[in-house]
């Protein structure tokens, strides 16, 4: 079994436990809403599109209206069971989704943060667990930083430090984001309920691009 097939256990567990009108980190959406969102990812790809593509946003919005509709627990358990036996995405699962369930299972569990400020301790992972998430963020920080205006340096304690030298970066030093793997790949897709330090003191956000 793959991380991201744990992973899927046990955010599908969370979800059932939460119930349908919990909070999460994804910004207007509760519970409900994520659900909808990772099944129709998997078994709607019509409808997934509209994630990237401005002309099916709206065929995307009314299959989201739609799947809503259905009984919560039933949703997430036909979730939970992973991709049809015959689709593409069940051969690449443990890639693609590896980071995908990882960062929901964290929205849903960090969700109470959006209404109170309420931020958990982070998880505690196995070695296996931190080391494939500090993959992860090695792989996927160059795209997720591309837009920067500064250059950035990634530093995991014990395991990896790197610099990104983004070709929008002009402006001012560098700045050091460190934390777990796994926070850092949280605030990599823009969560901001993280354990993480950035400096210099009062460095700009890297992620965020201004005027």
């Amino acid at each position: 079994m793959s991380f991201s097939h744990d992973e899927r256990r046990r955010l599908a567990d969370l979800l059932l436990a939460k119930g349908p009108d919990a909070p999460t980190l994804c910004e207007g959406w509760l519970t409900r809403d994520l659900a909808a969102h990772l099944w129709i990812r998997e078994n709607r790809p019509d409808a997934a599109a509209g994630m990237f593509v401005s002309s099916v946003e709206g065929h995307l919005r009314a299959t989201m209206a739609q799947v809503k509709e259905r009984p919560y627990g039933e949703l997430v358990h036909d979730w939970a069971e992973g991709p049809g036996k015959f689709s593409p995405v069940r051969l690449i699962d443990r890639w693609l989704n590896l980071a995908e369930h990882f960062v929901h299972h964290e929205d849903v569990r960090r969700g109470q943060w959006m209404v109170d400020g309420t931020l958990p301790q982070a998880r505690s992972l196995s070695e296996e667990e931190n080391a494939t998430l500090a993959k992860a963020v090695v792989a996927i920080s160059k795209m997720l930083l591309r837009h920067s205006e500064h250059p950035v340096q990634i530093r995991i304690p014990g395991r990896v430090t790197f610099d990104l030298h983004p070709k929008s970066a002009d402006r001012g030093s560098a700045v050091t984001v460190m934390g777990e793997p796994g926070e850092v790949l949280l605030w990599l897709f823009g969560r901001d309920a993280v354990h993480v330090t950035m400096s210099p003191e009062g460095a700009p956000d890297p992620r965020k691009v201004h005027p």
